[in-house]
């Protein structure tokens, strides 16, 4: 037996009705009251509306859909059952995707449509009327069949980019040690020809010339190298091992220290403002690296008896470090690109490699940081790094 959804209101109501059951049969979908039986007859089920074509092809007529289909009926008499039966914490249970075969032998077993997926839903309205809602799932299950592909082969490609990876990083460390054996021999050998010539001035500041140039190759193969080890994986997860979490601050005092002579040959005053401590996300080496190459860029562009400063805060969860130069600024034509692989603006010096400023924004991101620039008012370019604060788990 069909009718329509139950109105308290006459005229209108009954309107809204029929509007309401065309547009559920328009849609595809079968819903069903459900008749509880009251000892003299037996439990049944009533369409709202008028039903979809496909069902008495696939599931028959209300009254024999349990019995063609032994996943409904399962559905129906059980969890369904006790859903509608018990109390009331849920609004909505669903029954899962199946398979269903034909319930009219017309259908040809072998065409595209046979067989195909539903799925089955129980519902309890304000009024407490259990309803079964019945609707084809061939549609979202080639959805659902077509991201897990795609989720699948995402992986696959995650894995051998991965191996690729691995493998360019072999290749790499391979060449950083060919290259750089020779450079670190060459250095310690000027070097010691640099102290024999100590009474000869001219000889003396040739050498000294030599020693810096290969300082700055074995600084080009060591960004080099840096730069693609920040495209691993061990650089995404920093003190995921337990390893202890560096202090903003002290690795800065330390990479300060180490560049007061690179400031010193150009009277550059660094002027730190040092804070309290601030444990950040991420790997003490390679934050020295950042911070070094942030100093070194300010100092290479400043003025000779010009001041670099910098200074730490905190905020919303992140620790940072800005340095501030006193130089000629940055081109607004750069701005976008400054942080781009071998770019070195206008007033990059030579053998430089272009690699320091991507090291740092690629490295912070990673550690789930930032790195911005802007020109300051009175003349000058500002960088700030940004990275988390560092929450032991307790």
């Amino acid at each position: 037996m069909n009718r329509e959804l139950d109105n308290s209101a006459p005229g209108d109501g009954d309107e809204l009705a029929s509007i309401l059951a065309e547009g559920i049969r328009s849609i595809g979908l079968v819903v069903l009251v459900r008749n509880p039986g009251d000892g003299v007859s037996d439990e049944s089920f009533e369409i709202v509306g008028r039903a979809p074509d496909w069902l008495g092809t696939w599931l028959g007529a209300e009254t024999s859909m349990l019995e063609h289909s032994p996943f409904l009926e399962d559905f129906v008499n059980g969890a369904a059952r006790e859903f509608w039966d018990g109390p009331a914490s849920e609004n909505v249970l669903r029954s899962g995707l199946w398979e269903e075969s034909p319930a009219s032998s017309d259908v040809d077993e072998t065409s595209e449509t046979a067989p195909r997926f539903f799925e089955a839903s129980a519902l309890r309205t304000a009024s407490g009327k259990a309803v079964l809602l019945i609707e084809p799932a061939d549609e979202r299950l080639k959805r659902e069949q077509a991201y897990l592909q795609s989720v699948h082969v995402l992986n696959l490609d995650r894995r051998h980019l991965q191996k690729e990876l691995e493998k360019k990083q072999i290749l790499l460390e391979c060449i950083t040690h060919d290259l750089g054996s020779p450079l670190a021999n060459e250095l310690k050998n000027l070097e010691q020809i640099a102290r024999q010539l100590a009474d000869q001035p001219q000889l003396q500041s040739a050498v000294q010339r030599a020693i810096r140039q290969t300082e700055r190759q074995r600084s080009l193969v060591n960004s080099i190298a840096e730069v693609f080890a920040a495209d691993m994986a061990k650089m995404r997860s920093p003190n995921a091992d337990g390893s202890e979490a560096p202090d903003l601050v002290a690795v800065a005092a330390e990479v300060l220290s180490a560049c007061a002579s690179s400031a010193a040959e150009k009277s550059v005053t660094l002027c730190p403002f040092f804070t309290s401590p601030l444990p950040v996300v991420g790997d003490k080496v390679y934050l020295s690296r950042l911070i070094d190459n942030l100093l070194l860029n300010a100092i290479r562009h400043s003025p000779e008896g010009a001041a670099v400063m910098i200074h730490f805060d905190e905020k919303d969860g992140f620790a940072m470090v800005r340095v501030e130069d006193e130089g000629s600024g940055i081109d607004p034509e750069e701005v976008e690109t400054i942080f781009d692989p071998f770019v070195q603006g206008r007033a990059g010096g030579k053998g430089q490699s272009g690699l320091g400023l991507y090291f740092c924004r690629r490295t912070a991101e990673m550690w789930g940081g930032r790195v911005e620039v802007w020109n300051r008012p009175e003349g000058g370019a500002c960088f700030e790094l940004w990275l988390p604060r560092f929450r032991a788990v307790i």
